[in-house]
């Protein structure tokens, strides 16, 4: 991770994201702007935060690594997101339950965790956008996460109509690995997934990018039943 100090890229980025209207100016005096590379860890599971992070550019990835040794991608992060926000609203010092990784390269404004607690926790507008954040992250955790037993089919489904209430209908797809790897299912079931809706005239995908030709045919979820590997 490198400090950049480029005051007049901080302020465009603090003014593009509205951070004034969020961040009281006893805690904006506290910003750092950072920049981690592609491939770099911002944090790594089971360490403690010690810096709240907005994602101002760039893309990052939520990974856990469990004991039995398995991986599982929980979500993709892209601007303006909040890393670090379950943490800190722990009733305890809790440590990162999970590690995130930088897909491209990112530009992240950061704050200490300390100075969050004493400044921003009594503020109405700080907690107002923190609460709106942790909203949209459950309201995908469920909608993708909850779905084991259904098809993989609807579970690509799910994902791209989230994708599109963010996106529009040009998505930009990540790695099938970690697709793949967030939705539960083997590379292989993806390509299938993938395959079958574009033979429906539902999406149409080249490469990385995905453009849904029929967004009331998406939402039109088939009858679900057992796929194998």
């Amino acid at each position: 991770m490198k400090n950049i100090n480029d005051s007049a890229l901080k302020e465009r980025f603090i003014l593009t994201n509205r951070l004034s209207a969020i961040i009281n100016p006893s805690l904006l005096a506290t910003l750092r702007l950072v920049k981690i590379d592609a491939g770099e860890y911002l944090m790594t599971q089971n360490t403690y935060l010690t810096h709240l992070y907005f994602l101002v550019d760039g893309k990052l990835q939520v990974e856990r690594h469990n004991p039995n040794g398995t991986h599982a991608v929980y979500s993709f992060e892209t601007p303006f997101s909040v890393v670090g926000e379950m943490e800190l609203f722990s009733i305890k010092k809790s440590k990162a339950g999970g590690s995130v990784q930088a897909l491209s390269d990112s530009w992240l404004l950061t704050l200490p965790v300390e100075a969050v607690k004493e400044h921003a926790m009594s503020d109405p507008a700080f907690l107002l956008f923190m609460c709106q954040n942790l909203s949209h992250k459950l309201l995908h955790n469920s909608l993708i996460h909850s779905s084991g037993a259904i098809s993989v089919e609807s579970k690509l489904r799910k994902f791209l109509l989230f994708k599109m209430q963010n996106e529009g209908a040009t998505i930009q797809l990540e790695k099938r690995e970690s697709l793949a790897a967030m939705l539960g299912v083997s590379v292989r079931q993806l390509n299938r997934a993938l395959i079958k809706l574009a033979q429906q005239g539902i999406i149409q995908h080249k490469n990385k990018t995905l453009q849904v030709i029929n967004p009331v045919r998406l939402s039109d979820f088939p009858a679900d039943k057992s796929e194998s590997v």
